[in-house]
């Protein structure tokens, strides 16, 4: 299912870097899908479960910081005009940063 949840977001990324505004159009794009995943799908989720749902605070401050740290990183290469290569080493580095941390 993730991979089928993330396959528009992939081909949206692809056709849109062809254009001058394709950058920004990503970057709308993308932070529309995680809000719009955090806001809406969670609320709606929690609001039809059947049970009571616990949601650990740490785990909130977890997926919030790392989201903001992810944000900071985009901002600051779209400040930069480019992403570098040790700029994608650092995205993806963060990204196994965070699955280290969820596993631990």
């Amino acid at each position: 299912m993730a991979l089928a949840n993330g396959a528009g977001d992939v081909v949206t990324a692809i056709v849109a870097s062809g254009t001058s505004d394709g950058v920004a159009y990503n970057i709308g794009a993308l932070f529309g899908a995680g809000l719009f995943v955090c806001a809406i799908v969670i609320c709606l989720t929690i609001r039809q479960s059947t049970t009571e749902v616990v949601i650990n605070a740490n785990t909130v401050y977890r997926d919030i910081g790392f989201y903001i740290a992810a944000g900071v990183l985009v901002l600051m290469y779209a400040w930069y005009g480019k992403i570098p290569w040790w700029g994608a080493v650092s995205m993806l580095a963060l990204y196994f940063v965070l699955v280290l941390v969820v596993w631990i």
